[in-house]
C-alpha cells in the first residue's frame, strides 16, 4: 500500500498502549490534584513548597508525553484499525465510538491547557486561568474515556486507580470550591 505503513499486530504494542494510557492517566491525575492544591493554598493564604509547583509542571509534561505514546501506539497496532484522523476528529471511530469520541474531546482539552501553559506570559492572566479550568473537565473526560474503553476497567486494580484518582481530585476540588479565604497580615483574626 502506498503511503500507509502496515505493521503486524503485536502484543507488545497492545501492552505499550495500555501502559502508556494508565501511566498517562496517573500523571494527569496527580498533576490536576497538585494544580488544585496550589489554588487551594492561594485561596487560604497557605504556603506550599516550590516542589509542588515543579511536580505539577513535570507531571503535566509527562502526562502529555505518555498520552502521545498511547495515541501513536494505537495507530501502529493493527489490532484495531485506528488512523490519525480517528485520533483527531470525533467521527467514524473503529472501536467503541462514544468512548473514543470522549477521548478525542479530552485530547482537545489536554492540548488547550498545555498550549496555554507554554504561552502563559503572552496571553492575559484571566484567559490563561479560564483555559486552565479545562484541566478539570479534561481529567473528567479522560476518566470516563478510560472507564468506557479500557480493557482492564473491570479489574480491581484499575477500579482502585480510577476511584482513588477521581476521589482525590474531587475532594481537593470540593475543598477549593468551599474554602473560605483567610485574611492576611494585621487583619487576620486569631
Amino acid at each position: 500500500m502506498m503511503g500507509h505503513l502496515v505493521v503486524a499486530s503485536s502484543p507488545t504494542l497492545w501492552y505499550v498502549t495500555r501502559t502508556a494510557a494508565v501511566a498517562g492517566y496517573l500523571a494527569l491525575a496527580v498533576s490536576v490534584a497538585l494544580g488544585l492544591l496550589r489554588t487551594l493554598a492561594r485561596r487560604t493564604n497557605e504556603r506550599l513548597s516550590w516542589t509542588v509547583d515543579e511536580a505539577h509542571q513535570f507531571l503535566s509534561i509527562l502526562a502529555v508525553i505518555l498520552i502521545g505514546v498511547h495515541l501513536i501506539s494505537l495507530v501502529f497496532d493493527d489490532f484495531q484499525p485506528f488512523a490519525w484522523i480517528n485520533l483527531l476528529v470525533p467521527l467514524n471511530e473503529p472501536y467503541r465510538p462514544l468512548a473514543t469520541n470522549i477521548g478525542v474531546f479530552a485530547f482537545y482539552g489536554l492540548v488547550a491547557v498545555s498550549l496555554s501553559s507554554w504561552i502563559k506570559r503572552a496571553i492575559p492572566y484571566n484567559l490563561w486561568h479560564l483555559i486552565h479550568y479545562l484541566g478539570i473537565v479534561t481529567f473528567a473526560l479522560v476518566t470516563v474515556h478510560g472507564w468506557m474503553t479500557g480493557s482492564d476497567t473491570n479489574e480491581p486494580f484499575m477500579r482502585a486507580i480510577y476511584g482513588a484518582s477521581a476521589g482525590a481530585v474531587a475532594l481537593i476540588f470540593a475543598l477549593r470550591l468551599f474554602a473560605s479565604p483567610r485574611a492576611t497580615g494585621a487583619t487576620a483574626v486569631r
